[in-house]
């Protein structure tokens, strides 16, 4: 593990236990804004621009490359996948904890003055009764306003919507991860969603995991207090387990 703070890993575990969703995201990040460079409410950066702190910290505890497994849709092989972190970071380099303000897309058929949607806005939506209520606030938190060339403010029909989507997608990539995938058994290939919550998740649980098994070896075998052992870095905690 990076040198990270013990304990900070420990309570990022604690608070992203029990979390959800969403929730879990930012339960993961909140112990780490100060590290990651974080400004302002991590609920209010657009989530491509949150996932890139997400692997931003998993670089920190396990490395530079991210380790993922897939199953092949055809023929059912697991495969590993190694992906360098710092590529799907790039675009994110600058001012890294800020994300873009509201800017005016021009889809032909109107202007739309709209911002990337962000974790608040994708959990006030996840309370909409049904989908299409889920649509329509996320698009009413995200729309400032739109202007057609005859004046009107007409909403976006469904074909307007996606061109919108694909405009936000460009300035917040990494909103929707798709990793191309080739199988070498049957050749299949595919686009595999990555879930980057769901792997910062279980990489900060096995990691605190581990960081627990430390402490109990060694508060047995010195007697030392959990924070006394958390207070060490993680060389010197490995270097007193490696002593016969």
């Amino acid at each position: 593990m990076a040198e990270l703070a013990a304990e900070k890993v420990l309570a990022a575990c604690d608070s992203a236990q029990d979390a959800r969703g969403q929730h879990r995201a930012l339960a993961l990040l909140d112990p780490f804004a100060g590290e990651l460079g974080v400004v302002g409410p991590i609920s209010e950066l657009p989530l491509g621009r949150r996932d890139a702190l997400l692997l931003n910290l998993y670089r920190e505890i396990r490395g530079a490359q991210l380790d993922a497994l897939a199953e092949c849709p055809q023929c059912e092989s697991t495969l590993e996948i190694r992906l360098p972190i710092a590529g799907m970071v790039s675009g994110y380099k600058e001012d890294p904890g800020r994300g873009p303000h509201a800017v005016d897309i021009d889809l032909g058929t109107a202007v739309v003055r709209a911002s990337c949607p962000n974790t608040a806005d994708l959990i006030a939506a996840g309370a909409a009764p049904s989908v299409a209520a889920a649509q329509a606030a996320l698009l009413e938190r995200c729309i400032e306003s739109i202007r057609r060339p005859d004046g009107s403010e007409a909403p976006l029909t469904a074909e307007e919507v996606a061109r919108l989507g694909g405009e936000l997608e460009v300035r917040d990539p990494l909103v929707d991860v798709r990793v191309e995938i080739g199988c070498a058994e049957c050749g299949q290939a595919w686009a595999a969603f990555l879930d980057v919550p769901a792997m910062v998740w279980a990489l900060v649980h096995g990691s605190a995991r581990r960081v627990l098994r430390e402490v109990d070896a060694l508060a047995s075998r010195y007697g030392w207090s959990e924070r006394d052992i958390l207070a060490m870095t993680a060389r010197r905690r490995l270097a007193y387990l490696d002593l016969p």
